[in-house]
């Protein structure tokens, strides 16, 4: 195996870690190293047990409980992303990882006009649509979305969401029929297709316009209610409830048992502990500080039911309209 800089060593490290562990190494990043870094685990080739034991000894690392050899990829960047920024902001950079990662077979449609797109591929079966539109820039995939009709721009969505990663023979095939048929187009090719299907939906509806989301979802919630609802949690995370403008945030904390909040914040930095802190009176933050304090070791699933208690009052508050939510692109959520 060709030697790896410190950078791609790095990468192999996080990847070997569960995803609780890697999240408190990246907290302790700034956005542009966790960025740098997740391009390289994004980029990593594949590895052997000795590749990783190689790099584990290198950098003094215990590999006593990491045999288990963890490949790097998209996926794990992505999820080890939301982890640290939301769903939306790794929906962003992910995006713009795409350029320092290679092509794939379908690159090219994201320099076909997304009406010419519609016009043509509308009338092919709907999982040929979704596999083109997962594998192409979100913001260009949305783009394509809001200009189909509602019951196919469902069924789209909801196909996407449940795509699991194709074979690069495949992915390969697909674009060489898709290139001849658009042979006016030009292409970039090569590459394989490594994809997470509710990931890339969610950044697909995050970047259409809100009519367009509001009513995929809805149609999904008659359809599939247990898809809709995952996509609905993975399109808003704890970690977007500190991102709220303090106005939003104070509306919310008025609704909610502070002892769940306590229980949510278990772990979490020192910043977004102070962004719900000045968002209650002085008297209510100390008793939540308190409250933290004599918490105790939690089980993670404990914290994650708290953590979700609060993102559903979010939801169920912005879909009543007593408050809004804004999104990285500036656009709202009502």
């Amino acid at each position: 195996m060709t030697p790896l800089t410190k950078s791609q060593q790095a990468a192999v490290v996080i990847a070997q870690l569960d995803e609780a562990r890697a999240h408190k190494v990246l907290k302790n990043l700034s956005e542009s190293e966790v960025i740098e870094l997740m391009a390289e685990v994004t980029r990593l080739p594949t590895m052997t047990a000795e590749d990783v034991d190689k790099v584990l000894d290198e950098l003094s690392v215990v590999t006593g409980s990491l045999a288990d050899v963890r490949q790097g990829g998209s996926d794990i960047a992505e999820r080890l992303l939301r982890e640290r920024v939301g769903a939306v902001r790794a929906a962003q950079i992910m995006d713009e990882l795409q350029s320092v990662v290679a092509d794939h077979p379908l690159a090219f449609i994201n320099r076909i006009d997304p009406a010419q797109i519609v016009g043509f591929m509308s009338a092919e079966h709907p999982q040929l649509l979704a596999v083109v539109l997962a594998h192409v820039n979100r913001d260009h995939a949305a783009r394509v979305v809001e200009r189909l009709d509602d019951d196919l721009r469902t069924e789209v969505a909801r196909r996407v969401a449940k795509m699991s990663p194709l074979p690069p023979d495949v992915m390969r095939k697909v674009g060489a029929e898709l290139d001849y048929r658009l042979s006016a187009f030009a292409r970039a090719g090569g590459g394989s297709s490594e994809i997470e299907g509710v990931a890339t939906i969610v950044g697909i509806l995050t970047s259409a316009d809100q009519a367009t989301e509001k009513q995929i979802l809805a149609d999904l919630e008659e359809r599939d209610p247990a898809m809709a609802e995952i996509i609905r949690n993975e399109m808003f995370v704890f970690e977007d409830v500190a991102q709220l403008d303090d106005q939003t945030l104070q509306t919310v904390l008025r609704s909610v048992v502070l002892k769940n909040v306590a229980l949510a914040l278990k772990g979490k930095p020192d910043h977004v502990v102070q962004k719900f802190t000045r968002n209650i009176s002085e008297r209510a933050a100390e008793e939540l500080l308190e409250d933290m304090m004599s918490l105790g070791p939690q089980r993670l699933s404990v914290v994650e039911g708290a953590e979700a208690s609060i993102v559903k009052l979010v939801r169920s508050l912005a879909d009543a309209g007593t408050i809004t939510i804004e999104r990285g692109t500036d656009e709202l959520i009502s």
